[in-house]
């Protein structure tokens, strides 16, 4: 289904091998109480895999489906040119959306019109946080609170600001030619900041995730490159030596009160995490000095 009339809110979705999952975030998108939004499926599997996905939902939502290259910021780059609407968010293929929060995020920012960005938490079908941890009350987001204020899936952004900034690094994320596998929102959310915008994280604002693994090999995976990423932002963010001893200290001290209780998994995802975020860090930026 298409609309000659720009929708309020581009959904911006990048898939590759979730067809089950994919299918949850289309259901949760047919049942919203507002159609004012476009669905942009940026798809990295091989063609056709997603038609059987698509095709339910066809007469439903406002979809564009378009391919790209393998890489999350990539992908979203190329999703970035399509968007109508003059508010744009980052969904995941395995995420899904509570009825009303294409409703609730134009209100939002119809009432903000101070905001360039708005961002939500993330939790699981039992609305328990996943993804991370998350600030206890709303807030302006700053530099020294973004990685408290929501992950992708629930960042919600003025679509021109997006574009201003120059999208997403392609040298950051899940499926980027580097080690870094992650950091790309982070990296987003603090070059908007830099360019002057104001953001407000609510509490409120839910978008439903499961729960990362942090056992078994998805566990270590997400461990090692995750991790990578997120000590390259805050070396590419000029966080500075001490905060980076503040955020090791503090997930040692998780790995230490894990293994003390029997957490294994647990104790080993946080060491390695620890490990990551060093190597990260520690990695050399173009045109700066080791």
């Amino acid at each position: 289904m298409t609309t000659s009339r720009s929708p309020r809110l581009s959904l911006l979705c990048c898939t590759v091998g979730r067809t089950d999952k994919l299918g949850r975030l289309l259901e949760s998108l047919a049942r919203q109480t507002s159609g004012d939004f476009e669905l942009i499926i940026v798809d990295q599997n091989a063609p056709g895999v997603l038609d059987p996905v698509l095709s339910p939902h066809a007469g439903q939502i406002d979809m564009v489906h378009i391919r790209s290259e393998k890489g999350l910021s990539r992908a979203r780059n190329v999703g970035l040119r399509q968007c109508r609407a003059e508010i744009v968010a980052f969904p995941d293929d395995d995420c899904w959306y509570p009825p009303d929060l294409v409703q609730r995020v134009v209100a939002l920012f119809d009432a903000a019109p101070q905001a360039g960005l708005l961002t939500g938490r993330t939790v699981d079908a039992s609305h328990e946080d996943s993804l991370g941890l998350f600030l206890g009350v709303d807030a302006e987001i700053t530099k020294s609170n973004v990685w408290l204020i929501g992950n992708s899936n629930s960042l919600f952004i003025r679509t021109a600001l997006a574009q201003r900034i120059g999208g997403f690094d392609e040298a950051l994320g899940v499926g980027a030619p580097t080690p870094f596998k992650s950091g790309e929102e982070t990296d987003f959310l603090l070059r908007a900041l830099a360019a002057g915008a104001r953001g407000f994280y609510r509490r409120d604002l839910i978008v439903h995730h499961d729960q990362a693994p942090v056992d078994g090999a998805g566990g270590v995976a997400r461990a090692q490159d995750y991790a990578r990423g997120f000590g390259r932002v805050l070396r590419m963010h000029d966080y500075g030596t001490a905060y980076l001893g503040m955020r090791l200290a503090r997930t040692s001290a998780r790995a230490v009160l894990a293994a003390a209780t029997g957490d294994m998994a647990t104790a080993r995802y946080k060491a390695l995490w620890a490990l990551g975020t060093l190597k990260g860090f520690m990695a050399p930026l173009p045109g700066r000095e080791a």
